[in-house]
């Protein structure tokens, strides 16, 4: 049923072109440069502290808001750990890399982005403009349910 069969080619085969021809084939292109330095998220420290206390104004202001419903605390509590797991994950992942350099925003540089240059005050308002929102928000459910006496 299974015969061995043998091919043979015509003609003669040029080892050396054809080692050649698969060496060639299998070498990279171009080695992948290696980081001299890791440049990091390249934020000043103050906007990370910046960021983490709008979402603990938020958090706060939801929990106040809610009052002592257990439902709503345990949906708050989940919601906490998925921020926290979030930053963390992020966290370690850039810690892989070794030590950030200083951000040039603390040198007194301006930020080189993928648009252009930014100064300080531009970065900042693109960095927290939506935590900043999120926590005028948590604040907003706050005084809403505070005014109209749900949380009482």
């Amino acid at each position: 049923m299974f015969e061995h069969q043998l091919i043979v080619a015509d003609r003669a085969t040029d080892f050396e072109a054809e080692v050649y021809a698969l060496e060639q084939t299998l070498q990279p292109l171009a080695a992948a440069p290696v980081p001299p330095r890791n440049p990091g998220f390249q934020f000043p420290r103050r906007v990370w502290l910046a960021m983490f206390a709008c979402y603990a104004i938020f958090f706060l202001a939801i929990a106040a808001a809610t009052g002592g419903s257990g439902h709503a605390r345990f949906a708050i509590i989940i919601s906490v750990l998925y921020a926290a797991v979030y930053f963390g994950v992020a966290r370690i992942g850039a810690r892989q890399a070794g030590p950030e350099d200083i951000s040039p925003l603390d040198q007194g540089k301006m930020l080189d982005t993928f648009t252009g240059l930014m100064d300080k005050r531009a970065v900042y308002g693109q960095v927290l403009i939506v935590p900043l929102a999120v926590a005028l928000f948590g604040m907003a459910i706050l005084v809403i349910t505070l005014s109209i006496g749900i949380g009482s």
